[in-house]
């Protein structure tokens, strides 16, 4: 495997999605963009939460704050955002 292809391939990937995330939900508050692997390394994902997502949760939800605010798989767009940039055959 060809690391240093896979690095770029990522990194633009990454790029396009931020900015593809930028596009659609600016208007959001968008206040965090994370990249994030499983414990496999097998998959990229990308994940952005708004300030609308945090400020509107219900009570029910608001107990789980924290992970609401830091843990990228339970933000608002989770695996969202340059969808075929992000497949890669590992």
């Amino acid at each position: 495997m060809n690391f240093q292809a896979l690095q770029t391939k990522i990194e633009k990937a990454t790029k396009r999605a931020f900015i593809e995330m930028f596009e659609k939900h600016a208007d959001e508050g968008i206040y965090s963009f994370a990249l994030y692997s499983d414990e496999g390394a097998m998959t990229v994902c990308p994940a952005t939460n708004t300030l609308d997502f945090i400020n509107n949760l219900s009570e029910d939800e608001r107990e789980d704050l924290p992970y609401c605010k830091f843990e990228p798989a339970e933000w608002k767009y989770e695996m969202i955002g340059a969808d075929d940039d992000l497949e890669f055959n590992l």
